[in-house]
């Protein structure tokens, strides 16, 4: 049996954590949801460390002379070849502590449209695992070992923010 994908969600309190040494990291939006939900991401595995790769709507600069434009080595486009349903932003992927992630149920989504959409992003997700891990690794890489690359310079520092799951963890079990 195939291991699937799924979706979740960051604690507000682990994000504002983060947000605090690099701003880069995604703000939960705690004042400005569309819906009761934060932001949704993947997780996958990336040196020991829970990798949660968050999902954002689609922008005019996914788009090319009207066209969806080619993934990037930090954005993988979600599509259908016709639709796109959003993007992963690999340059934002956090590491994130199994007490801060909560699985979303997307059964429970009571918005259809939305539902739809995120079914969507869901299949695409699943259908093409292999080359998210793959770009997931790849960028990680790069960046901790300082490549020279443009799109690099907008990608979330991975050690730095290592370090503070690190802390976050520490922290959490003195205080237990």
């Amino acid at each position: 049996m195939k291991l699937k994908l799924k979706l979740y969600s960051v604690s507000d309190e682990y994000i504002n954590y983060l947000r605090k040494y690099d701003s880069r990291v995604y703000d939960n939006k705690i004042n400005n949801r569309n819906h009761k939900r934060k932001y949704l991401g993947v997780v996958l595995k990336i040196n020991s460390y829970n990798y949660f790769i968050p999902l954002s709507s689609p922008k005019e600069t996914d788009y090319l002379n009207g066209n969806i434009r080619s993934d990037s080595p930090s954005i993988i486009r979600m599509h259908n070849n016709k639709d796109l349903f959003g993007t992963l932003r690999l340059s934002n992927m956090i590491p994130v502590p199994n007490t801060e992630i909560e699985y979303y149920d997307i059964q429970k989504e009571k918005d259809e449209f939305y539902k739809f959409i995120v079914l969507n992003e869901l299949r695409f997700i699943n259908k093409n695992k292999k080359i998210i891990v793959y770009y997931s690794n790849s960028l990680y890489n790069q960046k901790n070992n300082n490549v020279d690359k443009e799109f690099l310079k907008n990608t979330v520092d991975f050690n730095l923010l290592e370090t503070k799951c690190d802390e976050w963890i520490n922290k959490k079990k003195k205080s237990v």
